[in-house]
């Protein structure tokens, strides 16, 4: 058997999941998932790059693909070019999501306060500190509680929200306006 007609035979059983995903078969989603994951995951990291980014995106390309797995045409193109457009999409529109921008502002935050956020620095840094920490005590306490979830522990918005069980506008919201009052506080 030649490496193309084994190439040829998974795109069969790739678009044999499918058409199995568009009727619910749950264990061909999953099969399709262990086939098809740490590749779509590839294509994802290299457009999103950061891996907790790219694993929230490839979660959403393959509720994408349970949902859209009827649309899926064999005779349009090969299964996984379909799947790998799907991802690149997803990753594309993350991207430009208000999340993704949110998250930008956390590294320009980090960028612009780095010294205020290594508590290992110089003693201007500890002053640096301690206007920092007066800032957040002005926050009530669910934005402060917010922003260091997201600014210093890492957590996405998103998560934020999901483990807090705060909508996620509420969430942005108060990260928004925060950081808005800190920015404030520490030009004073």
């Amino acid at each position: 058997m030649t490496s193309r007609s084994i190439a040829s035979q998974d795109q069969t059983q790739l678009a044999t999941l499918i058409g199995r995903c568009a009727l619910r078969d749950q264990k061909a989603f999953l099969s399709l998932y262990d086939a098809t994951s740490a590749k779509l995951f590839g294509v994802v990291l290299r457009i999103v790059n950061r891996e907790h980014w790219a694993e929230e995106v490839v979660q959403d390309v393959y509720l994408k693909v349970w949902n859209a797995a009827d649309s899926y045409n064999a005779s349009r193109g090969q299964p996984m070019t379909w799947l790998i457009n799907i991802a690149r999409n997803r990753a594309i529109d993350f991207l430009r999501s208000a999340e993704h921008a949110a998250a930008q502002r956390s590294d320009l935050l980090d960028e612009t306060l780095p010294s205020a956020l290594d508590p290992l620095k110089t003693t201007e840094t500890g002053s640096e500190m301690e206007r920092l920490r007066r800032c957040l005590e002005e926050l009530n306490e669910s934005q402060r509680l917010c922003i260091l979830k997201i600014y210093h522990h890492g957590y996405t918005p998103t998560e934020v929200s999901r483990n807090d069980n705060r909508p996620i506008g509420t969430v942005k919201t108060w990260v928004r306006r925060g950081l808005e009052q800190i920015r404030k506080c520490m030009r004073r």
